[in-house]
């Protein structure tokens, strides 16, 4: 495992050496022009035509990782220092968050987080498999606000007070209240807080750029439970 994340850091880490390269290119910034439709449309603009070779590369490991073709990446491409830097952003926040938290809270924060932006193509793939880490329906009721988190009793302590500090960090504005950074503070590590803050900021930065770009559910899940097309962000 040390030796594939060694291989795909250098991977990573030469992309954002070329990038600069290609970056610097100077290239026809012309306004795309055209309509948006929502209904026809996979996204609000269509990835490169040629996108370079080691680029390349960098899409094939996302589509390997989340085992379907990943149109965001292919979009990123555009700007390939943002889609190298999201890259890296990707796996070290995942890494950092899995060395010090328990898998089962790493997926309810996801989701939770999912649900407050919202955006359904992040609760499509951030809800796949759920089952598997003893997730109940009762506790979707509560992760996608229709419950209160307090109010579930097979969340945890710990996971109530990690819930309650995602749902607040990714609304808008943020509030953020004495007695929530207290229980913080006396349930987890620096680490551990540290952990937690990223994995939230990640999930929120993917979830929005998502959003920005119109980019729909993959179709990771087709669980009706999760009622995904309810989240939809376009406005007619």
């Amino acid at each position: 495992m040390k030796t594939l994340l060694i291989l795909i850091s250098i991977i990573l880490l030469s992309l954002l050496v070329i990038s600069r390269y290609v970056s610097s290119k100077k290239t026809d910034n012309k306004p795309v022009g055209g309509s948006y439709d929502e209904a026809t449309m996979e996204s609000l603009i269509n990835p490169p035509k040629k996108i370079p070779f080691l680029l390349r590369r960098m899409v094939k490991i996302a589509d390997k990782r989340a085992k379907k073709k990943m149109l965001t990446g292919r979009i990123l491409t555009w700007s390939p220092k943002i889609a190298v830097s999201s890259g890296i952003l990707e796996l070290y926040v995942e890494k950092g968050a899995a060395s010090c938290l328990d898998e089962r809270m790493i997926k309810i924060l996801r989701m939770e987080v999912s649900y407050t932006v919202p955006s359904p193509f992040a609760i499509d793939i951030n809800s796949v498999n759920y089952k598997e880490f003893g997730i109940t329906e009762d506790e979707i009721q509560g992760l996608c606000g229709n419950k209160e988190i307090d109010s579930i009793t097979s969340f945890s302590e710990k996971e109530k007070i990690v819930l309650k500090y995602a749902h607040a960090l990714s609304k808008t504005p943020i509030k953020l209240n004495q007695k929530l950074l207290d229980e913080l503070r006396n349930h987890f590590s620096e680490k551990e807080i540290v952990a937690i803050a990223a994995l939230t900021a990640k999930v929120n930065y993917w979830a929005r750029l998502i959003e920005a770009l119109r980019i729909k559910p993959a179709g990771f899940t087709n669980d009706s439970i999760l009622h995904i097309e309810e989240y939809n962000t376009f406005v007619k």
